[in-house]
């Protein structure tokens, strides 16, 4: 027989008149994904340039016909294998840590920098800089470049200018200063879940330092350049870093069906 309850039992539950309604909590907003499911994160060996290491990533997606690898459309209709990007690269590192590795295993994307193809354009002269969520000339770079960066018409990049002499540049960040800093937010498309994930982990993993994950760019050019954005590793407290030199290193992450084992 069921047992009921008596209503003074009950009454420190119910809502009593005159007093203040209890407040209601928003339901946590899923966070927007950037990548398909079910895949695996492979880091590619390091090649001494970051054009060489956009060309190795294409050749080993052409390579595997299922690949889930994203892909960008050129102004011809075809299609070319991109690298990530940067959104793309923290949800990446998310994603592996969330699937419970064992320990040695669910760092691995955060133990070395990983390239993107989110371009920084940066106004010569002045402390302005644009960014380039899928910028064409980093994903098209010829094979044999060298050059420490690109060249760029500035003025030509439709994407609202951020002043990096307003703000925090070039310094590390408190937890809630990575939450709040307009250049984080803008490289991971507004997507506030998935930042403050992160920011979560790189703290933890840290051992909650004062200060991480800061968002280093250049200023004063003599020039208008184009650089690549890259995140850093965890032994540098993952700081987002839009100085790249495009002729030094290459690092990058391709998305692989998860039945393969991983590194093939």
């Amino acid at each position: 027989m069921a047992k009921y309850l008596q209503p003074d039992q009950l009454r420190h539950l119910m809502w009593q008149s005159g007093e203040p309604v209890p407040p209601r909590v928003p339901p946590t907003p899923p966070r927007g994904s950037a990548l398909p499911s079910d895949v695996q994160y492979i880091l590619m060996d390091r090649t001494s340039g970051y054009a060489l290491g956009v060309h190795a990533l294409r050749e080993a997606c052409d390579a595997d016909s299922a690949s889930p690898h994203p892909k960008y459309v050129l102004a011809d209709g075809s299609s070319v294998y991109r690298p990530l990007t940067f959104k793309e690269n923290i949800e990446a590192r998310v994603n592996d840590y969330e699937q419970k590795k064992p320990e040695n295993e669910r760092l691995q994307l955060f133990n070395r920098w990983v390239d993107s193809c989110l371009g920084m354009a940066y106004q010569m002269k002045t402390k302005k800089f644009k960014m380039i969520l899928q910028c064409p000339e980093l994903i098209t770079i010829a094979r044999d470049f060298r050059g420490a960066h690109l060249p760029v018409s500035y003025d030509s990049v439709i994407d609202e200018a951020l002043d990096s002499g307003v703000g925090i540049y070039n310094t590390h960040l408190t937890k809630d200063d990575v939450i709040e800093h307009v250049a984080w937010r803008r490289a991971v498309e507004e997507d506030v879940v998935l930042l403050t994930a992160y920011r979560d982990i790189v703290f933890a993993e840290k051992g909650n330092p004062e200060k991480a994950m800061g968002f280093y760019v250049r200023q004063n050019t003599a020039e208008d350049e184009l650089r690549a954005l890259f995140v850093g590793n965890l032994d540098n407290l993952s700081n987002a870093l839009g100085g790249n030199f495009l002729d030094d290193f290459g690092s990058f992450v391709r998305l692989a069906p998860s039945q393969k084992i991983f590194g093939v």
